[in-house]
């Protein structure tokens, strides 16, 4: 009779499989580890290009700025007062040709209260290049004054409307009126709609 006896110490294992599966996996990982490393280094180049190009902006504003401050200081200088002044008139001329006088009353007529009308308007500009109306309104009673500034308010023309004052007149064969001085800030059609244009309609 013939008996096979197994004599060693531990189990039979596949270890031949066992290489085949963690070779495959050690594969994987290394596969993965290059496609992280190119994306780090391409992340790492557009960051560095990014910073360049960030560097370079500030370089040009900074430029900018001390050509605008060095302009400035010659304009400031007291041998060039007249060319301050006439650069300050010819802006003031050109911001004061976009104002339409027939737009301008045709927005009012939209607001006006009735029997409430215009009895004077002076324009100017202010340093940041608005237009600014000093308006005289004459009306029956205080109350015409608070629905044309509540009108304004609500209009995308007029901006920041303030009744500076009133005076009580009386005018021959009208009786008495009351007169309302009112300032606001004006923004005319064609400056809404086109903002960038280089045209502006004549006074």
């Amino acid at each position: 009779m013939r008996l096979n006896i197994n004599l060693a110490s531990q189990k039979y294992a596949n270890v031949r499989q066992f290489y085949l599966r963690w070779s495959a996996a050690v594969a994987a990982l290394a596969v993965l580890a290059i496609a992280l490393g190119v994306r780090a280094q391409s992340l790492y180049s557009s960051s560095k290009q990014s910073q360049r190009h960030i560097v370079e902006l500030r370089e040009k504003i900074s430029a900018k700025q001390n050509e605008q401050r060095q302009a400035e200081a010659m304009l400031n200088q007291p041998g060039n007062q007249d060319v301050r002044e006439q650069k300050s008139f010819w802006n003031d001329v050109f911001d004061q040709k976009s104002l339409s006088w027939t737009e301008l009353f045709m927005d009012l007529e939209h607001i006006m209260p009735k029997r409430a009308y215009v009895v004077s308007i002076s324009p100017s500009t202010t340093p940041d290049h608005r237009l600014k109306l000093k308006m005289l309104i004459a009306g029956e009673n205080h109350d015409n004054a608070n629905e044309l500034l509540k009108k304004m308010e609500g209009s995308e023309r007029f901006r920041g409307p303030v009744l500076e004052g009133e005076n009580v007149v009386t005018v021959p064969g009208k009786g008495t009126i009351i007169q309302f001085a009112i300032s606001t800030f004006y923004t005319p059609a064609n400056r809404i709609q086109q903002p960038s244009s280089g045209v502006k309609e004549g006074m």
